[in-house]
């Protein structure tokens, strides 16, 4: 199954990623991140949402389809606008 960008996804099981500062970070499962970037066939970029990790970039190994998630981005931006 391929992922499109801007499409949210929800981890499954805890896991550790290193941070470029140094040390590590766990990563629980439950915690949300974006697709922001299709790197390669096989390689995105995300951005986590939620958690410890919260606001960090990482590539993973995703296939990303080089659709855009419409519906998910529609609603972030009614989300940041519904703000003001």
């Amino acid at each position: 199954m391929k992922i499109k960008l801007g499409q949210q996804i929800i981890f499954q099981k805890d896991h550790k990623i290193q941070v470029a500062k140094g040390g590590t970070i766990i990563v629980k499962a439950g915690d949300k991140a974006r697709v922001v970037r299709k790197v390669d066939e096989k390689t995105a970029e995300i951005v986590y949402l939620s958690g410890e990790a919260k606001g960090l970039c990482q590539n993973i190994a995703l296939e990303v389809d080089d659709d855009l998630d419409a519906d998910s981005i529609a609603k972030k931006i009614l989300e940041e606008l519904s703000k003001n």
